[in-house]
């Protein structure tokens, strides 16, 4: 019965998230690496864990590995740490297989059929559904039985693949932070606070071609940091207390429609750009708030634009603060081969394989104790004090629409009022905390 109505929530939060709430990044995230303190021996190709006295370099046979991917970079890399692992583990084959289409509705088919892979990945937004479902298997046992260091992940990473019930149920396999991108050309002096911002996008407005001195989003896919920034928040730490129209959020949605009201910033739709990369490259905006994933795109579209990263910037709480995205390895409940996959997942997750993983930039690491890769220093120093942007609570897919939805209708109709925003945003959360 657990499982019938599982998979209802799951279909109903599939379509949720296809219709509401924007994705952080137009390629997607990628994933980490790492290593256990042998302790023992355990038999290995068990259904159930064996995880007493757990000695990874004693288990054999094959873990099947799937996931998204995002580009061939990312294939690249991954298919070369997977190397990595198999010449630190011979005893373990890695079946690496890509999953095509729409990766949620795909592993929703997987979970009813009980045919699910060894070890996959599971975005931050799909965390809590898919344990509270019990589609994923707790870590904990092989955490402590392997003696796995949980202490170098930043916290803000891996907070999300932590259920309702206390335990582990993914390691974080990489991450981004949302900083601030500008042009150098038009931006001299690299503004610390939101206050600063703002005085030097008016400064810009009408120079230099630009459409719009600032790309900024309608949703709370970047919205959410400058609410944070505030000192303003969509529910409590603890995500019981509906926050959303509280004074500090209501300021900071304000703020932010009166950007748009002051011509300081435009949606990319507004500039004719796919998304902000396109309009920081394409010189309609000096200002970008993205992840990780512009660089490539930079790179390889708008190799002659030349722009820099600073730290998202201060607002009225006085404290630095962004949002971060990630995703995990999780092993499935009904995975065939749990304890080949928690060897893989441990290398994968651990500093070894992170670090092969995230040496090309491909992807950030999640934990404090991996090199940062060059030119990644802004956005891995942001970790240390980045709130997660997505699977905050169940339901905030639909949260995330209704503010969206509110926000775009405002820039429309050019009335710029908070009030209808916090409105629609506050009856969204009231429903998912209720549900």
């Amino acid at each position: 019965m657990r499982r019938s109505l599982a998979m209802l929530a799951i279909a109903i939060l599939i379509v949720g998230a296809c219709s509401g709430g924007a994705t952080p990044t137009p390629a997607g995230s990628v994933a980490p690496g790492g290593s256990v303190a042998p302790g023992g021996s355990a038999a290995g190709g068990s259904t159930a864990p064996s995880v007493a006295a757990f000695d990874p370099t004693t288990i054999s046979g094959t873990a099947k590995l799937s996931g998204w991917q995002s580009s061939d970079a990312e294939n690249a890399a991954l298919t070369a740490t997977v190397a990595a692992f198999e010449a630190a583990y011979p005893k373990i084959k890695v079946d690496y297989k890509v999953t095509a289409g729409d990766y949620a509705a795909v592993m929703a088919t997987n979970f009813g059929s009980k045919n699910v892979p060894d070890l996959f990945y599971v975005d931050a937004t799909f965390a809590q559904p898919w344990s509270d479902a019990g589609f994923l298997e707790p870590l904990d046992d092989y955490i402590a039985k392997s003696g796995f260091d949980m202490s170098p992940f930043f916290p803000g990473y891996e907070s999300v693949f932590k259920g309702t019930d206390g335990k582990i149920y993914g390691l974080a396999k990489d991450g981004n932070t949302i900083g601030m991108a500008y042009n150098t050309a038009n931006v001299p002096t690299v503004p610390k606070t939101l206050d600063e911002l703002a005085t030097t996008a008016a400064a810009l407005k009408g120079k230099d071609g630009l459409k719009a001195p600032m790309c900024l989003s309608p949703g709370l896919d970047r919205g959410l940091a400058f609410v944070y920034a505030q000192g303003g928040a969509i529910v409590s730490d603890d995500g019981k207390t509906n926050m959303a129209d509280s004074p500090a959020t209501k300021t900071a949605v304000q703020w932010y429609l009166d950007q748009f009201k002051n011509g300081n910033a435009m949606t990319p739709s507004d500039m004719g750009d796919g998304w902000c990369g396109d309009s920081l490259g394409k010189k309609h905006a000096a200002f970008a708030f993205e992840g990780g994933w512009l660089d490539p795109a930079m790179t390889s579209t708008f190799p002659d634009v030349k722009y820099a990263w600073g730290q998202f910037p201060t607002g009225s709480s006085g404290s630095p603060v962004t949002i971060s995205y990630t995703a995990a390895y999780s092993i499935g409940a009904d995975s065939a081969n749990k304890d080949q996959a928690w060897v893989l997942l441990q290398y994968l997750a651990g500093k070894d394989g992170m670090t092969k993983w995230t040496e090309g930039g491909v992807a950030l690491p999640s934990r404090s104790d991996v090199p940062t890769p060059t030119g990644k220093d802004v956005l891995v120093a942001q970790a240390q004090f980045a709130k997660p942007g997505s699977g905050i609570f169940k339901g905030y897919a639909d949260v995330q629409k209704a503010f969206g939805d509110a926000f775009v209708l405002e820039i429309q109709n050019k009335t710029y009022n908070a009030d209808t925003v916090i409105a629609a945003t506050k009856a969204a959360v009231d429903k998912a905390l209720a549900s």
